[in-house]
């Protein structure tokens, strides 16, 4: 019997692409149904209400949206790291020159906004030097970046790329600076984890039967699947980077989090550790070291 699950993403993983073309849901017995998001707010509000089952997102936003009152937790790794660019409009000659800046992201206070932060703060430019303007997930600031409302923000591929090629600059590389920087989790939230089903595991053994493919699959084949599944050749590069060794996360990403926001004084109260994060009772592991 084929049973049905909704995630919520901004952009399908490289993992969900490849289950999606092989019939590797099909072949699990799950029907997976795709809702794209436009922001981060969006994301939780259908997490929280029940409209979706799972949702794919930078894992630091549970640590908002728990202590705004959320019970969702990490169940799976999708990629080793998120691959991000600073990118700016033309006339930025470099990082210095986004003081009095207006940058895009998707909440001021959690995602890539943290890493954002970060990068900004180890060139000397406190909260003060800039201003952060929600305006959505990839695309949007993507489309804000193109239509001028924003000087700069974070973009993965195949967005960055796109970007530099109608002339604007990459400032800097989160993946570069922030190496153990962990890549997008699957979350879910108490019901769907206390459910009396199988969704939830069909699913995720259908994310680590593609990620195996992707670790095996030779570079034209990747391309080819990216390509066929409406992504190109930077996407196909990124899925090929950042594919994890485990579905797993990796405690020293989420522990990554965990000091940025430390020393950017945006650690919620009471401070969880790495292991509040995760739920390991689908995949039956614990943290990696």
């Amino acid at each position: 019997m084929t049973v049905c699950l909704r995630q919520a993403v901004f952009v399908p993983p490289s993992v969900c692409v490849v289950a999606d073309e092989l019939g590797i849901y099909a072949d699990m017995g799950v029907d997976v149904e795709t809702v794209l998001v436009e922001s981060s707010t969006d994301q939780r509000d259908r997490l929280l209400s029940g409209n979706v089952d799972v949702g794919v997102t930078a894992m630091d936003n549970l640590l908002v949206w728990n202590a705004d009152g959320g019970d969702l937790r990490i169940v799976a790794q999708v990629e080793s790291t998120t691959p991000l660019e600073l990118v700016a409009r033309p006339s930025v000659t470099g990082v210095q020159g986004l003081r009095g800046a207006v940058l895009g992201v998707d909440a001021v206070n959690n995602g890539f906004a943290v890493v954002l932060r970060h990068l900004l703060a180890r060139r000397g430019l406190s909260a003060a030097d800039y201003t952060l303007l929600p305006v959505g997930g990839v695309r949007e600031r993507w489309e804000a970046l193109r239509a001028g409302s924003i000087d700069a923000t974070l973009l993965g591929p195949p967005l960055d790329e796109q970007a530099t090629g109608e002339g604007f600059v990459s400032l800097a590389s989160v993946q570069a600076e922030v190496p153990d920087f962990p890549g997008q989790g699957v979350v879910a939230g108490s019901e769907v984890l206390n459910a009396h089903d199988d969704r939830l595991v069909r699913y995720l053994a259908a994310l680590e039967a593609a990620r195996q493919w992707l670790r095996e699959a030779s570079h034209e084949q990747v391309l080819d699947l990216m390509v066929r599944g409406g992504h190109g050749p930077s996407s196909a590069r990124a899925a090929l980077r950042t594919c994890p060794e485990s579905l797993v996360p990796a405690r020293a990403g989420l522990e990554r989090i965990l000091s940025m926001r430390d020393g950017l004084g945006l650690l919620p109260q009471p401070v969880p550790g790495a292991g509040d994060l995760y739920a390991d009772g689908p995949l039956g592991a614990e943290l990696r070291p």
